[in-house]
């Protein structure tokens, strides 16, 4: 039987419609660990990050991205789309009393069958990988192998060293790596850029080739401590040696220049903690600018091993269908290891004396050292923003967000507001899932991606954030904002983001019916997900102190009733015995 023209040409048309419904989009996120609003190069940073500025020229670059605070709460509502207390991610453990672990939003534990990205598109044909941290909730309990993931190779902390299981914090006695939810040791010469990488390579080689992909590369990068090679670390000899004060004008220069803020924006001032950089000598100035430089490296290091990956794909045909989303999980990290004073201080460095840790100038950023950049440079890496991770401002909630893939326009800067559970439905719609479920809070940034809308949430549309008493709710182009002390006054505060992204003028008094609304709208936000109202005396950062003196306790408590026994028993025998030389 011949075939008509008419017919042959209908079979010819379909096929290749045929073949594009058989190959929906990979999808590659990658997330960075602590990166400041300003630290890729594509939005004026000094590190060197050709791979994500290549994805940023041939696609969008938000410059009102939100996510939260905290890691383990982004990272919750990153998977899910939900807001972080809906699924029991109120805050992060370390900071959590025992009283907050009581209610349904803190227990740092999820339910199976809790719904991810990768559960979502796995019932779709995805195949679904992760290497990299982790840190969702407490150790071991909600792995990424029971939530979707066909293949998981994890660091289930909230940091540690970059080469091996040292942990960076007194809380803990390793670092915990999982594979597909089995402890792993980590291998001799790995480091983590490198080791995250290898094992999303060797994860993709060993999958289905003809499925569709969905791949999580969480970077340790550039979480404390700090650490790369030397060879990183000296491309930015010098970089920094003008100081904080300086180089926060210079980032608010250029963000102003790549349209990232309006030109109306001012530097809030540094915290009343800060120093002057004119005020250190001229060995602490070195050392500072040496610790930034660490930093800058790392995150140049983190780049180079992404663009392996994206080349990878690359060369097997992949990656021109593959969406590639990069971000980061909350602002920069302004705290460090080793820097207290007082008895808590001699504590702490005693402890990293006995795990081999130190803070040697001429080694900074190699293996064993315990590098941090300190709030002044957190303030340059937030710039031009307000404070930085922790904290409900600009520099801890908004961060780098860029996105490319197939059929996505190179659009620019993209002002629109996004947040953190958008991209889960943003996801799911590109793979072509249906973005709206009831369990998702997000909204699917595809009209902005491809140019149909400016914005997707309205002048009316408000979402709030809250961890550990730090709590914010955007409307529109207003935001209120509480930061409790010891870095705010534990007062709710509102700004017109619209000219005034530093937070400098406060207008809850000269807008107060706007005010009020807002923060109306936000008691009802924290009721529905059930936010738990913090002591005016909570402070987050004693809180870890207490928990690292709690858990000590408890580990080592028949020692220290041991000692305290063999004490009194010595006093006793002592005493008798010096009452029995008193004897006349």
């Amino acid at each position: 039987m011949k075939l008509t023209l008419v017919t042959a040409f209908a079979i010819a048309t379909a096929i290749p419609a045929m073949a594009q419904e058989a190959a929906p989009p990979n999808v590659l996120l990658v997330l960075l660990d602590d990166a400041g609003f300003m630290d890729f190069g594509a939005y004026g940073g000094d590190a060197a990050t050709p791979n994500i500025d290549a994805l940023a020229d041939r696609g969008a670059m938000f410059s009102r991205y939100y996510t939260s605070p905290q890691c383990g709460p982004s990272r919750a509502m990153l998977m899910t789309g939900r807001d972080n207390h809906e699924v029991a991610l109120g805050s992060i453990p370390e900071t959590l009393s025992p009283e907050m672990r009581q209610y349904p939003g803190y227990t740092m534990r999820w339910e199976d069958g809790l719904p991810t990205i990768a559960s979502r598109l796995n019932e779709r044909g995805y195949q679904t990988f992760i290497s990299g941290k982790w840190g969702i909730g407490d150790v071991g309990e909600n792995l990424p192998h029971r939530f979707g993931f066909d293949r998981s190779f994890v660091l289930d902390a909230t940091g540690g060293s970059n080469y091996d299981h040292t942990p960076y914090l007194p809380l803990y006695k390793t670092t915990n790596w999982f594979e597909d939810g089995a402890p792993v040791t980590l291998p001799d010469a790995f480091y983590s850029s490198e080791g995250i990488v290898d094992r999303m390579i060797d994860y993709l080689d060993e999958s289905d080739p003809e499925k569709p992909f969905f791949s999580f590369v969480s970077f340790q990068a550039i979480h404390m401590p700090i650490q790369v090679s030397p060879e990183y670390r000296e491309h930015y000899a010098g970089r920094f040696e003008d100081g904080w004060e300086v180089m926060r004008e210079q980032r608010l220069e250029r963000a102003v220049d790549l349209g990232l803020v309006p030109e109306s924006t001012e530097l809030a001032p540094l915290p009343a903690s800060s120093r002057a950089w004119d005020d250190l000598n001229d060995e602490e100035q070195a050392y500072w600018a040496r610790s930034m430089q660490v930093n800058a490296g790392m995150l140049e290091s983190a780049d180079h091993h992404l663009g392996r990956l994206l080349a990878h794909l690359e060369a097997q045909g992949k990656l021109d269908n593959t969406l590639v989303i990069v971000t980061s999980d909350n602002g920069p990290e302004s705290r460090g290891v080793g820097d207290a004073t007082g008895v808590r201080g001699v504590a702490v460095r005693s402890w990293m004396r006995q795990n081999g840790w130190n803070r040697d100038a001429e080694t900074l950023g190699e293996r064993n050292t315990m590098t941090f950049i300190g709030e002044e440079w957190a303030s340059v890496s937030a710039a031009p923003f307000a404070l930085f991770k922790f904290t409900a401002t600009e520099g801890g909630l908004r961060v780098p967000l860029v996105i490319a893939g197939p059929d996505l326009p190179a659009t620019g800067v993209l002002d629109g507001r996004a947040h953190v559970t958008d991209l889960v439905p943003t996801m799911l719609d590109i793979a072509g899932v249906n973005p709206v479920a009831p369990d998702i809070r997000g909204r699917s940034l595809l009209p902005m991606l491809n140019g149909e809308r400016t914005a997707i949430y309205g002048d009316d549309d408000a979402v709030g954030f809250e961890v550990s008493g730090n709590s914010a709710l955007y409307r529109g182009n207003w935001k209120i904002s509480r930061i409790p002390e010891p870095l705010g006054d534990g007062e709710w505060h509102m700004y017109d983001l619209s000219t005034d992204p530093g937070e400098t003028t406060d207008l809850a008094s000269a807008r107060s019916e706007l005010f009020q609304d807002m923060l109306n709208e936000y008691l009802s936000y924290a009721d529905e997900v059930g936010v738990v109202t913090v002591d005016a005396n909570y402070n987050p950062f004693d809180q870890i102190g207490r928990n690292a003196i709690r858990k000590k306790a408890s580990e080592y408590w028949p020692r220290l009733l041991l000692a305290g026994l063999a004490t009194l028993t010595l006093l006793f025998f002592s005493f008798r015995w010096v009452r029995r030389l008193l004897r006349p």
